[in-house]
């Protein structure tokens, strides 16, 4: 009898133990399905049925309702509205969202309204010697400016720009310089001379490297000494692979345009090999009395550049525009200062409060800049009434399935009646513009979701392409 209940007893526990793992790991599922459910969104149908475009109108703005309530990750705002001020749909349109790259929407418009899509970037070249028998007595200068192909380490472009200044040089009779090329980047900040441990300034921006060759992915890389676990020290070499995401980065503006000139007219005999760039005082107020200009070189035009800030969303570009707004108008080639023309024609020209926005930068991507969907519908339906240059300003967006960062979204029959930005940082996803939808009704939209990780912006944009394709169908 002992034996039988001995063993009777270990099954017993035996039973209990499976009975507890099972219901765990059951309620283990349970738990990671609701977090699955937590994080999804009930898509709606696409079509619409009603007979009217009043009806269809109500059925779409039904829809957009049903589907933001499943979604139940973060907050959204949301504003829809014709070209005649009909709202179709509205969710916190005067609440501050973090836009991402829908913020480009606004520089590229105040860039646009200010500056007109024919503004060229230009980089003049001096020369502050005598020029005899074909030899520079003096230094050749160049005076660097905030365009994005050339102040920047990531365009291949700039190896075959500088060999064109250098047959321009040959063509000017300068056959020999015996002084230093010299760079001077006084745009970049006015009447100030900004020191960093006895260094002059730097600044960090955002890039892209794909468009980058080997010989400018090594001028950004670093190579320092660390010491692991066990004490020992080990050399680490951090490099950017072509494959890389964006990464952030301090550069010296023109400092890779201007040592890859010195690098050309090295390898033409033109500058002594010993040579190494030199770089003036930043300041606006040098005596330039002495300085012959030589040659003015217009590179990219404003409209040029906001298709690959809009189309490719470059914020490299982005923020270049906002720090040219700074050197045109108030003499500083700064974000500050660009974010200053920034908030004046929003107030004075778009007529929206100042509450509906805070800025930090003209690319989106910091998590300090905040904006209202109304203040977004606002500037594009300014730059459709009032504006100049509606058509380039249009023209610059992304086209759903053909161009730009939306050629592989909307996927619908009338998807190339939208021009739209889309907008992506950690926790933040957007997508706002301009859309005509199948009866013919012009329709201004602003999409932008604030939540939390790394997945919400590829989740919502789904939400996003959902409500687009609802609008086509009015």
């Amino acid at each position: 009898m002992l034996h039988c209940s001995t063993t009777t007893a270990k099954l017993l526990a035996t039973l209990i133990a499976v009975c507890c793992f099972f219901s765990e790991t059951s309620y283990a599922n349970v738990a990671k399905s609701k977090r699955r459910r937590s994080s999804s969104v009930t898509l709606v149908s696409t079509t619409l049925s009603g007979s009217t475009a009043e009806e269809r109108l109500a059925e779409c703005s039904e829809k957009i309702e049903r589907m933001l309530r499943s979604w139940n990750r973060g907050k959204v705002g949301v504003l829809i509205q014709t070209d005649d001020n009909e709202t179709i749909f509205t969710k916190y349109p005067n609440d501050l969202f973090k836009p991402a790259s829908n913020l480009k929407l606004i520089t590229s418009a105040v860039a646009l309204e200010k500056l007109g899509p024919d503004f060229k970037y230009r980089t003049d070249f001096f020369i502050d010697g005598e020029l005899k028998n074909g030899v520079l007595h003096g230094n050749l200068i160049l005076a660097g400016t905030t365009d994005p192909l050339l102040s920047g380490f990531f365009d291949k472009d700039i190896n075959d720009i500088v060999r064109e200044w250098a047959d321009t040089f040959t063509m000017l009779g300068i056959t020999k310089i015996v002084g230093d090329v010299i760079l001077d980047n006084s745009y970049y900040v006015g009447n100030k001379t900004p020191v960093v441990n006895g260094e002059p300034i730097r600044f960090a921006t955002m890039a892209s490297f794909k468009r980058a060759s080997e010989s400018q992915l090594n001028k950004v890389s670093t190579v320092r000494t660390i010491k692991t676990k066990s004490g020992q020290k080990r050399v680490v070499r951090r490099g950017f692979r072509r494959r890389s995401r964006l990464k952030m980065v301090s550069i010296e503006p023109n400092t890779y345009c201007a040592n890859a000139l010195l690098s050309e007219l090295q390898a033409r005999g033109i500058i002594d090999d010993d040579k190494t760039l030199k770089k003036i005082t930043y300041l606006r107020t040098l005596d330039r009395t002495a300085w012959k200009h030589i040659y003015t070189y217009f590179s990219l035009s404003l409209y040029q550049a906001l298709k690959i800030t809009n189309k490719s969303s470059d914020n490299f570009y982005a923020d270049q525009l906002l720090r040219t707004l700074g050197g045109e108008f108030y003499g500083e080639g700064t974000i500050e200062k660009g974010l200053e023309v920034v908030k004046e024609f929003l107030v004075k020209n778009v007529g929206v409060a100042r509450k509906e926005f805070q800025l930090s930068d003209g690319s989106g991507l910091s998590h300090n800049n905040t904006v209202t969907p109304h203040l977004i519908i606002e500037v594009m339906r300014y730059m459709r009434l009032r504006g100049k240059y509606f058509k380039e300003y249009y023209n610059s967006l992304a086209v759903p399935m053909a161009e730009g960062t939306l050629v592989g979204r909307i996927h619908h029959p009338l998807a190339q009646n939208i021009r739209a930005k889309t907008g992506s940082i950690t926790g933040v996803s957007s997508l706002s513009g301009y859309l005509t939808s199948r009866n013919g009704k012009q329709i201004y939209f602003a999409i932008i979701g604030n939540g939390s990780g790394r997945r919400y912006s590829r989740n919502f944009a789904r939400v996003e392409d959902t409500i687009c394709k609802l609008l086509l169908e009015i």
